[in-house]
């Protein structure tokens, strides 16, 4: 498991791990941590909340772990009960990837990780390229994948972010702003079932910026926001955190058509954040940009199929505002 650090001329710092293609930490110049990271070592390997990590094959759940693929049913590793979650057990976030590149003058590092054929039970082979670069307070994240043959494909950074954790507090206190209007409906298992529904002047409703803890209810959110039903691949604003106590605010663009709110009600409080802090319900918080969920069983859905000559490509930008800024 390999470590870089991209330093930033102000003081902003971006540690990024081969193991996963993952974003270990962001630091504030004064230090201040801006998103969830494991206090032990060991549990870097484990990752079981997926924290920063490239997710893929395909993020998030495929029903009953299987789909109609062109000549036969294509049945995948199954890893949350019947259904497969963010690519499996052993899927992108959990090998560990090629340094391919560390431009120290251009403050970029780029990883490969070549999925073999029939890896978590997908068909072809893929060779994943994911590039980090930090400039300008944006930290730009670029995803490419190259298949051998046509196959399902959708991928995504999960990091944790908790603007307050300078303060040990959770997430209860954040601002969030989600412009979409459409979310996926879904079934008890997370499943999304292929239906929509409009947000405006629902729970759901975050056109403008809204305190967490005044509607966190239940297990909170783990919900699929859809921006651009047309998948138009432009670069959008998908959401927005803001603390008002310590300052900080995050933008999260993405060309993805949408994203998986997810506001971490199941983070297990055995883990700990670099300060001691235990892990918990509502400690950090998800805007995680990716194509639709289980679109590969719902046709009405835009494709997430991908072959040789249409190749995987995505971007996602997190813009970090500083407190004196």
């Amino acid at each position: 498991m390999q470590t870089i650090t991209l330093k930033q001329h102000n003081g902003l710092n971006v540690t990024l791990s081969s193991y996963g293609a993952t974003i270990r930490s962001i630091e504030a110049p004064n230090g201040d941590h801006l998103a969830l990271c494991y206090e032990n070592e060991d549990d870097w390997r484990s990752n079981a909340a997926y924290l920063g990590s490239t997710v893929g094959r395909v993020a998030n759940r495929i029903a009953g772990s299987k789909y109609l693929g062109e000549k036969r049913v294509v049945n995948l590793v199954a890893n949350e009960g019947a259904n497969q979650l963010h690519g499996g057990k052993k899927g992108l976030s959990h090998v560990d990837w090629q340094v391919l590149e560390h431009d120290i003058d251009n403050n970029r590092v780029v990883f490969r990780y070549v999925s073999p054929d029939n890896d978590q039970g997908f068909p072809g082979r893929v060779e994943f390229i994911v590039k980090y670069q930090l400039i300008d307070n944006q930290l730009v994240i670029t995803l490419h994948g190259a298949p051998s043959e046509i196959t399902p494909l959708s991928l995504t950074n999960h990091i944790y972010w908790n603007l307050a954790l300078s303060k040990q507090h959770d997430i209860t206190e954040h601002f969030v702003k989600l412009p979409a209007r459409l979310r996926l409906l879904k079934n008890q298992q997370n499943i999304a079932s292929g239906e929509f529904a409009n947000v405006y002047n629902s729970h759901y409703d975050f056109a403008e910026f809204t305190k967490l803890g005044s509607v966190l209810t239940d297990n909170g959110f783990d919900d699929y926001y859809l921006l651009d039903p047309q998948g138009s691949k432009r670069l959008q604003l998908h959401g927005s955190i803001v603390n008002k106590a310590t300052g900080y605010q995050v933008d999260i663009y993405s060309t993805a058509p949408g994203c998986q709110f997810y506001t971490g009600f199941y983070l297990d409080p055995q883990y700990k954040h670099l300060d001691g802090q235990q892990f918990g319900p509502y400690m950090g918080l998800c805007i995680e940009p990716h194509e639709l969920p289980n679109a590969v069983n719902h046709p009405h859905f835009l494709s997430t199929l991908y072959a040789p000559e249409k190749p995987y490509y995505q971007q996602i930008k997190f813009e970090i505002h500083l407190p004196s800024e």
